[in-house]
């Protein structure tokens, strides 16, 4: 059984590799195979672009609330990869998100014990919630870039 400290560690340390992990992938494969899977990573329809532009300008901010949020836990560094986010860039933000969300979620079980299942149904609803706030957010905020981006109709 690990103490608390090496439970820490190993949270940690897991989760900062498994994004580089992510985002190596991304790198790697990215563009290409976004582009030969368009369903599976919706893709289509300028989609990849716009995601581009996001993650050049909110890229950091996406990697750390990214990691509190379920789907995007394993999504964000993938596609930050395949966007070419600085590899600087992410690795800081991914340190910070690791660690807080690593620390939080091994005190939580370390000190609810076993009210852990109540907590977790919780947490899993919260992180829907804010995932879904993420998407409408993002959705909204594309929607009036290209709103103003059109031009004005001829007077």
């Amino acid at each position: 059984m690990l103490a608390l400290p090496q439970t820490l560690v190993v949270a940690v340390s897991g989760a900062i590799i498994g994004d580089n992990v992510g985002y190596y992938l991304g790198r790697r494969l990215g563009r290409p195979w976004l582009e030969r899977h368009p369903r599976l990573a919706a893709s289509h329809g300028g989609v990849v672009a716009r995601v581009d532009e996001l993650f050049a300008r909110h890229g950091g901010k996406a990697i750390l609330i990214g990691r509190f949020v379920g789907f995007l836990r394993a999504l964000a560094p993938f596609v930050a990869g395949a966007s070419h986010m600085r590899y600087r860039t992410f690795v800081v933000y991914n340190a910070i998100g690791a660690t807080a969300w690593g620390v939080a979620f091994v005190l939580l079980g370390y000190f609810l014990g076993e009210s852990w299942p109540v907590v977790e149904k919780w947490l899993g609803r919260a992180g829907l919630v804010l995932g879904a706030l993420a998407i409408i957010a993002t959705w909204l905020w594309l929607r009036r870039r290209r709103k103003s981006a059109k031009p004005a109709p001829p007077a």
